[in-house]
Order: structure tokens, then sequence, then C-alpha cells
């Protein structure tokens, strides 16, 4: 999940503690707060242990969603750039025009050359999956689902997972 990291910054300075003292406090590993305050990403445990020490509601910590549509090659970018990224959340809007990219790159590419369509898939083929796993967990579903792509037919049934609408965050995501 997102996290606020400049907000976990600053309740920490206004308790005074330090990082070590935090994580001492919430029953973490020092280094998931140094990754979270230099990344802001943890995992849902994690930030419902610091909203109990800060005593502020799990909503306050989470970093608010972009309501506003970005665009198609904006959304297409994020994707590329997030690559790696398999612990957050994309929604429907962000997923869907990836996807159409990655479609249309594919055909492109087949009408080119056949070995050009499969580097493309190569190359393409992790942050497809990032962003699928992060279109499941957005939409509270387990993001195993993927496997069903290995299956005839069973990439129909992720496409359908990977339509439902968001869940509200405040909800616990699957692993």
């Amino acid at each position: 999940m997102t996290i606020n990291s400049e907000k976990v910054k600053q309740l920490r300075a206004e308790k005074g503690w330090s990082q070590e003292q935090l994580s001492e406090l919430c029953g973490v590993n020092l280094r998931t707060i140094q990754r979270l305050e230099k990344r802001g990403s943890a995992s849902p445990e994690t930030i419902k242990a610091l909203a109990a020490v800060f005593e502020v509601s799990v909503d306050a910590l989470l970093r608010p969603l972009e309501n506003s549509p970005q665009g198609a090659a904006a959304s297409v970018l994020k994707t590329l750039k997030n690559f790696d990224n398999f612990l957050a959340r994309s929604g429907r809007y962000e997923f869907w025009w990836f996807f159409l990219f990655f479609v249309l790159m594919l055909a492109l590419a087949e009408t080119v050359h056949t070995v050009l369509a499969s580097i493309i898939a190569i190359i393409l083929l992790v942050p497809f999956l990032a962003v699928s796993t992060r279109r499941l967990r957005d939409a509270g579903q387990s993001i195993w689902w993927q496997w069903m792509y290995l299956v005839p037919f069973g990439g129909l049934l992720v496409l359908y997972f990977l339509a439902m609408p968001s869940l509200d965050r405040s909800q616990a995501m699957p692993r």
C-alpha cells in the first residue's frame, strides 16, 4: 500500500521519536520504518500498527488516491516507470490504458515481424504483470489469479476480476 511518508515523518517528529523508537513501539523492523519513510510503501499490517501508535486512523496515513484521470499517455508512462512495483494499487483507468497499449504494440510488432512481436512481448511482460497485480489488489482479488493466464480461456476470468470496481482503501487487500 502507498503510505504518506511525509505524514509519518511529521507525526514522528511531533512525538519526538527517533526511527528506532518508532520501530520498537510498532513492533516493526527498523529497516521497514526507514523504507516506508523513504519510498512510501508498507504492508497493511505495518500501516495498522503505525496508526495505532500514532493514534490516528489508517486513512490518515494513506496517500490520497488520484481521482482525476491523467490521460492515456501519462497512464502508460506511469505503468512503465512502476514496472517493479507489485505492492501498490492501480485503478481501472491506468490498467486498461496500459492493456490497450500492450495489445496495440503486440499487433503492430506482429505486422512488422514475428520475432519483433516476441521481443516486445518479453519487454512488456513484467510491466503487465506488475500493473495486473496492482489492479487485482485494488479490486480486492488475490494476485494468484494471474496463474489462470496459463489455462486456456482462463485469462477471461482474470479479465473479469480486473474489470471489477476498486475497493475502499481501508479494506484489507489479499496477499
